[in-house]
């Protein structure tokens, strides 16, 4: 069913506000999970809600949270987001970091302990906002690990995404916004509730060979999702382990606690003034160049056309915005029943839904 992404954040607002958080917090976090939806990232929207509302239950995800804003060092900023909601703690985290660009022409920040931060591509998108460019890598803890690193059987890392942009015009163009593994769990998750099967290349099973059956990973995490790329994407995985939760964070997923519905995230934030560098016009002018020059690529056969990373969610957008975000029921129940365990009324949620 599509459904009108006005009625999404609605809807959305009116749970988060049951899980305990306020206005704004409600407000940052819908417009993050549907702006998920929008730009064709299911796997980080709405879907997320039964989750969020399980870690507040079990008490490991915070409403209204106030972070720890460290002392800074130099252009290091570290920031410890003690279990709040990640959508905003990360933008708040990204705020304190952002006021060391003027000084250094770049920030670094140490985000850590915070909730589940959702599509790490927002982040590039605000960074770039305010002009900057940035590069982000996260570790995911809380949980058994769910990716089998290169020839392996077993989880050794989470999905452990990593994002980048080039500002232009105050817009990320391009936006590189990718888990290390071949697909999210979230993905798993979503084709599971559809019926549908994997790609090709995203599972592999209790023995280490590949499987497009999402059923026993989605409903009782046997088997792993694969690392994108073989051993390279995995060995990309492994720095983000390293760089967020080493490095960054006070551990990696080896020694992380793990409990029920534990999902906390680390991230390393890398954020650059284009004018420490040259005039940020003549950068984001030869980025332009170089971006219109590889969409005039002639497309492969079967191919409409040559898209760079980011396109894809603008097409998104747009199509979404005009003929509504297709949500399956399974996700729709699925948030109703969490929902009643927060007193909200299966016909509040169902009235404030709309049909695109």
């Amino acid at each position: 069913m599509n459904y009108t992404a006005a009625s999404l954040a609605k809807l959305t607002n009116t749970v988060l506000q049951s899980y305990g958080c306020n206005e704004e917090e409600a407000r940052i976090v819908a417009d993050h999970l549907v702006g998920a939806n929008l730009a064709g990232h299911d796997s980080h929207g709405i879907g997320m809600l039964p989750m969020y509302g399980a870690q507040v239950e079990d008490g490991n995800l915070i409403a209204n949270q106030t972070p720890e804003f460290l002392p800074r060092n130099g252009a290091v900023s570290v920031v410890d987001a003690k279990k709040g909601f990640g959508h905003r703690m990360a933008l708040l985290a990204l705020d304190y970091a952002m006021e060391n660009v003027a000084d250094h022409g770049v920030a670094i920040l140490a985000l850590r302990d915070a909730g589940h931060i959702a599509r790490v591509g927002t982040y590039s998108e605000y960074c770039a906002s305010k002009g900057y460019v940035s590069i982000h890598m996260v570790n995911v803890i809380g949980h058994d690990p769910i990716v089998a690193p290169f020839g392996a059987r077993e989880g050794g890392f989470s999905t452990n995404p990593v994002s980048m942009a080039m500002p232009v015009n105050n817009q990320a163009s391009p936006l590189l916004d990718m888990a290390t593994s071949t697909i999210a769990f979230g993905k798993v998750r979503v084709a599971n509730n559809k019926g549908e099967q994997v790609p090709p290349g995203s599972l592999v099973d209790a023995e280490g060979l590949e499987t497009t059956d999402p059923g026993p990973m989605a409903d009782s995490k046997i088997g792993a999702l694969s690392a994108f790329g073989a051993h390279k994407g995995s060995g990309l995985g492994v720095f983000a382990e390293l760089m967020a939760g080493a490095l960054v964070g006070t551990n990696t997923i080896a020694e992380a606690e793990t409990i029920p519905n534990g999902v906390f995230n680390n991230m390393l934030s890398v954020i650059l003034d284009p004018a420490a560098f040259d005039d940020p016009a003549a950068i984001a002018a030869r980025t332009q160049t170089y971006s219109d020059y590889l969409r005039r690529k002639q497309p492969a056969k079967g191919r409409d056309a040559v898209l760079l990373p980011g396109d894809p969610e603008n097409i998104s957008r747009k199509k979404r915005l005009a003929e509504g975000v297709p949500v399956d029921e399974q996700t729709i129940a699925q948030i109703i029943e969490m929902a009643g365990h927060f007193e909200v009324e299966e016909g509040v949620l169902q009235n404030i839904l709309e049909k695109a």
